[in-house]
């Protein structure tokens, strides 16, 4: 140390900016190798895409549709790919999510397909500050891909429900609940063609949804 303070002072303020420089060093050489031991992944984001069912030959009902916010089991809200072998566990993709969380791609894909449907003269969405006077409530029961040991399937299972809003008795208000279910199997076992046969599942379901709810307000308003 007397050494050290015996040297001139140029040299000592030289060799304190070299320890300086030594001990950052240190330090980013340590933090990189702690941090480059994990290789990185990319996350890869699916949506559900489809060609909307056509209603070429029936009449519009000059009447209003309002959508309320799609609910789900609570197994099934996040946006991970659910996958089961079994009854009692499930499992998930690590690197491939649903874009958004699947009551919402439902529920949008839906609303969507009944505007493009040009059934009805108005259909408002969860967003919009309209009020419609048949409302329509639903719910996803279940959505994941069934792995078997002979094929893989998606499988959507879904309730939805319909309101009058305009009948003043509540016995009569409600038009009909139903459950509605769809298996499509994958012809490319991969996240990607899970997604391809959860959309193709979501097509009929879709059709058939629209369909009964069509023909109740067409029963209601004639």
């Amino acid at each position: 140390m007397k050494n050290f303070l015996s040297q001139p002072r140029c040299f000592r303020k030289r060799w304190s900016s070299f320890c300086l420089i030594l001990i950052v060093s240190s330090f980013f050489l340590i933090t990189g190798c702690a941090t480059s031991g994990k290789p990185q992944y990319n996350v890869e984001h699916y949506l559900l895409n489809y060609q909307a069912p056509a209603w070429n030959k029936l009449e519009k009902l000059a009447t209003s549709v309002k959508f309320n916010r799609f609910s789900i089991a609570a197994a099934y809200n996040s946006t991970n790919m659910i996958f089961r072998n079994d009854a009692y566990s499930l499992d998930f993709f690590n690197y491939s999510r649903w874009a958004v969380s699947p009551a919402d791609m439902i529920g949008d894909s839906l609303f969507s397909n009944m505007i493009g449907s040009g059934l009805f003269l108005a259909v408002f969405s969860r967003h919009e500050t309209d009020e419609g006077r048949f409302i329509i409530s639903g719910g996803i029961e279940e959505f994941y891909l069934r792995m078997d040991k002979s094929n893989k399937t998606a499988l959507i299972s879904i309730s939805i429900s319909m309101q009058d809003s305009l009948e003043k008795e509540t016995g009569k208000r409600m038009m009909f609940q139903k459950k509605y279910v769809r298996e499509e199997p994958l012809q490319d076992p991969s996240p990607r063609g899970y997604c391809q046969a959860a959309s193709q599942a979501m097509q009929a379901t879709s059709q058939q949804i629209i369909g009964d709810i069509y023909a109740a307000v067409k029963a209601r308003t004639k």
